[in-house]
């Protein structure tokens, strides 16, 4: 009698249990349902990129004989780069200074830029290293100093603005052939080149 009663009582404690599963199921079926979809972007349409994030750096526009002319713009972004003229480059002897102002624009429809310059080599030629180590640069951006008679390696990823949108700053180039004390010294130096390239680079910022 009583080992009948214990199989009942475990009978219908299992019924139980399965009846409670099936409201469970009933109720997960009969679920309401929505949903909601956001388009990550501009807010107006536009996805992730493109459109105003467009990131332009130019530099003034040269004439066939590599004379600056104001008001006009190139990319120059090409490794071999382009040909500027620094009035006085072939004619330069010790104690000169000659210099080329360049206007730099951030062609950036929204994104500001911060620029920076690096004196390299030119790329498929060789400076003669006892010239070129005579050579000091003053670099200037709107009239402010931002290195002086600074040697070659010395300018190097040098910060030199931060340009907003569409906004332009003028960097001179400042180059002294240094004097080197006495006229043997001096012509010693006569016939040697250095071939130098003004790598402008800029970095996008909000």
């Amino acid at each position: 009698m009583t080992k009948v009663n214990q199989k009942s009582g475990r009978k219908r404690v299992l019924i139980a249990a399965g009846s409670l599963l099936g409201v469970g199921a009933l109720a997960v079926a009969a679920a309401f349902t929505d949903f909601a979809n956001l388009n990550l972007g501009n807010g107006t349409g536009g996805g992730i990129g493109g459109g105003d994030n467009t990131f332009n750096i130019m530099v003034v526009g040269t004439d066939a004989d590599g004379v600056p002319v104001p008001g006009t713009w190139q990319e120059a972004d090409t490794p071999e780069g382009v040909d500027i003229a620094l009035t006085g480059a072939d004619t330069i002897t010790p104690g000169d200074t000659i210099f080329v102002d360049i206007p730099v624009l951030n062609d950036s429809p929204k994104l500001s830029a911060d620029l920076s310059l690096t004196l390299g080599d030119v790329p498929g030629k060789s400076s003669d290293a006892d010239y070129a180590s005579q050579l000091r640069y003053t670099i200037t951006v709107d009239g402010t100093d931002v290195a002086t008679n600074a040697t070659q390696a010395a300018v190097n990823a040098l910060s030199l603005a931060t340009l907003a949108a569409a906004d332009e700053s003028s960097v001179k180039v400042a180059v002294t052939l240094l004097d080197q004390g006495s006229a043997a010294a001096n012509n010693a130096l006569q016939g040697k080149s250095a071939f130098v390239q003004a790598q402008f680079e800029a970095e996008s910022s909000n």
